[in-house]
């Protein structure tokens, strides 16, 4: 029996392509051949290009021209780039506080300390209700994927890192917050080198 293919083919290959990248199928600099993508979703060429073209614009995907789609591999530098601008969100999540301390309060106390530190940075992103900053910030977060997932080896397994930052929360102490987000960035920047290697 033949399956027929999806209503909306753009949108299965992007979730496709998203659900590939979030499970580490692709190693950083590796090509993405089309056509091999499309047969392995079950979908024909166009709209896994379509797809892949999108996340290119997003910065998810590299395209290099007459060469193709490659997964990107981040320099040094690219990743401070992108852990500077996740402290600048959360700086803006953090001072831009319309709705008040309490859900900001709400959102920390809910994360589970052995998460790790990304879920506390991603729930105080999200208590903002800002879309375009939760949006810009989810970005960022994509395009670390990998670099993440090696970064967690590096935290403490106890959660004394996020059980302090959340203490800080609770007690509505945001400039205090800031100093430790600081500090914490540039301890993280200081592994950049080594965050590479163990990314790839």
């Amino acid at each position: 029996m033949q399956t027929s293919e999806p209503r909306d083919p753009y949108g299965a290959a992007l979730g496709a392509l998203k659900r590939f990248a979030e499970a580490g199928r692709f190693v950083p600099g590796e090509p993405i051949v089309v056509t091999e993508l499309a047969a392995e979703v079950g979908l024909s060429a166009t709209p896994v290009r379509e797809a892949l073209a999108c996340l290119a614009g997003q910065g998810l995907i590299e395209r290099r021209r007459g060469r193709g789609y490659f997964y990107p591999s981040l320099s040094p530098a690219e990743i401070i780039d992108l852990f500077e601008l996740q402290l600048a969100y959360l700086h803006a999540a953090l001072t831009l506080y319309p709705r008040g301390l309490t859900p900001l309060r709400k959102a920390a106390v809910a994360v589970d300390p052995l998460d790790g530190v990304q879920a506390l940075f991603d729930a105080i992103i999200n208590q903002s209700t800002n879309a375009a900053l939760v949006l810009a910030h989810q970005r960022v977060v994509d395009r670390l994927k990998a670099v993440l997932k090696a970064e967690r080896i590096h935290e403490e397994t106890d959660g004394a890192t996020v059980r302090t930052m959340v203490e800080v929360i609770v007690d509505g102490r945001i400039p205090a917050l800031l100093g430790l987000l600081e500090s914490y960035h540039e301890r993280r920047c200081s592994r950049t080198t080594i965050l590479v290697i163990e990314a790839a």
